[in-house]
């Protein structure tokens, strides 16, 4: 499941379609306020004056030079700051515009990967879009905890609170999540909630159905040729990004080919310290069953477990 070139050039130009399009954003606010602040372009015109002079000292040996011009340009920008406060705009409103100040939007920090370059491919890869739509109104900000009733609103009151302090720990701390419980009950909400989250922290997030991700592991699997899941991309997406979370364990076909996988995604992610959300419709004796003492081990000793009660939340 590689990702073509066509589609990674089409991520890269829609890059540089931001860039255009604030440069020319930015650009009109320049013009405006040209037009509205007086004074301002005398002021911008002292700072390239400054500039030419200082470049021109420079070059003659004048070592104080560069000095004296970042003092200047200094005092006069705090001037352009105080003549667009005094107009009502905000000092940063001639400032560059990124829609991620972390790569500038160019995708790359120095020769690695921005997070928001890395989350573009690995949505591109597993046609994962449908999940940024589902998580506009799947969030912690449209949780409801007057859905649950009165015997099981305190557990679930722990598990959201969890999923938060998750969240905000989540830079620093190796923490899995193992959700358990009937179908409706809220799980598959909760990880959205924290898929949500995660992203709008900027990390990258993987999220499958287990049926979804054991066909695409089957696929790749028995569809390539002289690869090896180390070195895949495919792979190594699963294994190093940042969150990934597996809903609907036990929806799958159980054979062995899947219990070898599960054991090698858990086990792999466990040595990256990368988190990993589970959840289930299947009690733990159901799990370690289906899935292997290994995987089941794997599972108990590393995940905090919640249980997930009462009947199905979307009927109500």
């Amino acid at each position: 499941m590689a990702l073509s070139d066509r589609r990674f050039n089409e991520i890269m130009s829609g890059y540089e379609s931001v860039r255009t399009k604030n440069a020319k954003i930015l650009t009109e606010r320049k013009e405006a306020i040209r037009r509205e602040v007086p004074g301002f372009q005398e002021l911008e015109k002292e700072i390239a004056d400054a500039a030419t002079e200082s470049a021109e000292r420079y070059i003659k040996g004048d070592d104080s030079a560069i000095a004296v011009l970042r003092e200047k340009i200094g005092a006069l920008s705090e001037k352009k700051a105080e003549l667009l406060r005094s107009f009502g705009y905000p000092e940063n409103w001639l400032s560059p515009i990124y829609n991620c100040p972390d790569c500038k939007d160019t995708g790359y920090i120095g020769s690695e990967k921005c997070h928001c370059l890395r989350q573009k491919l690995i949505n591109a890869m597993y046609a994962q879009s449908n999940l940024i739509e589902v998580l506009d109104k799947e969030n912690f900000s449209a949780c409801r905890m007057d859905l649950f009733s009165d015997n099981v609103r305190p557990d679930m009151e722990k598990a959201y609170n969890d999923a938060r302090e998750f969240v905000k720990t989540f830079a620093n701390t190796y923490t899995n999540m193992l959700f358990l419980g009937n179908v409706g009950s809220g799980k598959t909400f909760l990880s959205n909630c924290i898929a949500k989250a995660v992203l709008d922290k900027g990390y990258s997030v993987v999220y499958f159905s287990a049926f979804r991700l054991f066909r695409a592991l089957a696929d790749h699997t028995f569809n390539q040729n002289n690869e090896t899941a180390e070195d895949n991309e495919f792979y190594k997406n699963i294994f190093d990004a940042d969150l990934l979370i597996i809903d609907d364990l036990g929806t799958e076909t159980v054979n062995s080919f899947v219990r070898s996988e599960l054991f090698l995604i858990l086990n792999e992610r466990n040595l990256r310290r990368r988190s990993t959300i589970i959840s289930s419709n299947l009690d733990l004796s159901r799990l370690k069953e289906d899935y292997s003492e290994r995987s089941f081990s794997r599972i108990l000793s590393g995940y905090n477990l919640y249980r997930f009660k009462g009947e199905d939340l979307r009927l109500r």
